[in-house]
């Protein structure tokens, strides 16, 4: 198994592969929690456990987890949003950041990026 990826066993007993979105401690609540998707979906849905040292997943049982949870993942995908907005304009989904030769934004002229200005220093 891949360190990104996570087996889950569904309502019918049928094991899944999912990807790991990401993971998170709660030391008030002395929880650790996954959030995770099916990576062959179009549009996946984002699922959340509880889960301990040995790789077990649990249920999040109470509103107030679900909250906490919630407020986490809302501001993951803030800074996800944040950090790499400009990616979402080529098109393809697919993250340009990490690609040494990409053209910056999409050639839509943000030449105040973080990554333009990288790239036009050289």
């Amino acid at each position: 198994m891949e360190a990104n990826k996570i087996q889950v066993i569904d309502d019918q007993g049928n094991e899944k592969e999912f990807e790991v979105l990401f993971t998170f401690n709660n030391d008030e609540l002395n929880k650790q929690y996954v959030l995770y998707y099916d990576s062959t979906v179009e549009e996946p849905s984002v699922f959340a456990s509880i889960f301990d040292d040995e790789g077990g997943l649990y249920p999040i049982e109470t509103p107030e987890e679900w909250e906490m949870v919630e407020e986490v993942f809302q501001s993951f995908m803030a800074e996800d949003e944040e950090e790499h907005g400009c990616c979402r304009h080529h098109g393809d989904g697919e993250c340009c950041h990490e690609e040494d030769d990409h053209e910056c934004c999409g050639g839509h002229g943000h030449d105040n990026h973080e990554c333009c200005k990288n790239k036009n220093d050289n």
